[in-house]
């Protein structure tokens, strides 16, 4: 399938897991995707996984205001019109909520959420003057429940959830979709234990599935979502969790056994 021939796609935290698998996805699709990260090597990594030509590396910090509207801005210009818009940016330290310095909760805030709002806005607005477009926030599980020691990435998740509900409220009528989508565990570069067996297998016994999401796993829900197949969804969450959030089992004896990481 070819669902984005001839469209302009923005992917942010694209320079590894599944920011680049995005990237690769949508160009393998059609799609002239712009891959924005602050890793620029990794960027060029990215390009070189898609097909020639069709990944272009933008080095940007979507922290950064004023940078993101330059760079948008510059997409607009070379592109003319923007058709997807998929928030990937993360971090995620490990540090203890009475640990966590002021700089540390705003730099976890300032990618996770307001980089999101930034390149949303910046987005949105070539979006509405040409009929619409398609705006795909990675939130995640930790949105819903908490995961420790993370405090400041959840509070950053939940806020991605209520900021993709207020976009889809104010841009339906304007063409612009709004859509959030919240992977479990996957095996990305920040979320790889299969080193360490006792973690892995901790994850393992809370997945009904009993298998890690792998990138291309949550790849077919984000392209689905931006595409026209989706055009009459928007505002909504949607969980891609191997059925993590479903409960627990009551009676350990009757969990099925958790595999080691490879098994």
């Amino acid at each position: 399938m070819r669902r984005f021939e001839g469209r302009t796609v923005i992917v942010t935290g694209a320079a590894q897991g599944m920011g680049q698998e995005f990237s690769r996805r949508f160009a393998e699709e059609g799609a002239y995707v712009v891959a924005v990260d602050i890793n620029g090597e990794g960027l060029e990594e990215t390009r070189a996984k898609g097909p020639a030509g069709a990944i272009e590396p933008l080095v940007m910090d979507v922290s950064d205001p004023a940078a993101v509207q330059a760079g948008v801005g510059g997409v607009a210009e070379r592109r003319g019109r923007i058709h997807v818009l998929v928030n990937a940016a993360a971090i995620a330290p490990m540090v203890g909520i009475l640990d966590i310095t002021a700089e540390q909760w705003q730099r976890v805030i300032d990618i996770n959420l307001n980089g999101y709002f930034y390149m949303s806005q910046a987005a949105a607005r070539n979006m509405v003057e040409h009929d619409g477009g398609a705006i795909i926030n990675i939130s995640s599980c930790n949105s819903f429940i908490v995961e420790s020691p993370y405090a400041d990435y959840n509070a950053a998740k939940g806020g991605v959830n209520l900021l993709t509900q207020s976009m889809a409220f104010e841009l339906a009528h304007l063409g612009v979709r709004c859509v959030a989508v919240a992977p479990g565990m996957t095996m990305t570069p920040m979320m790889d234990f299969t080193n360490d067996v006792q973690t892995y297998r901790g994850y393992m016994e809370k997945i009904p599935m009993r298998r890690p999401a792998l990138p291309r796993d949550q790849a077919n829900v984000v392209l689905f979502l931006a595409s026209d197949d989706a055009a009459y969804v928007t505002g909504i969450t949607i969980r891609v969790d191997g059925g993590i959030m479903q409960g627990f089992w009551a009676d350990p004896r009757m969990a099925p056994p958790a595999p080691g990481p490879g098994e």
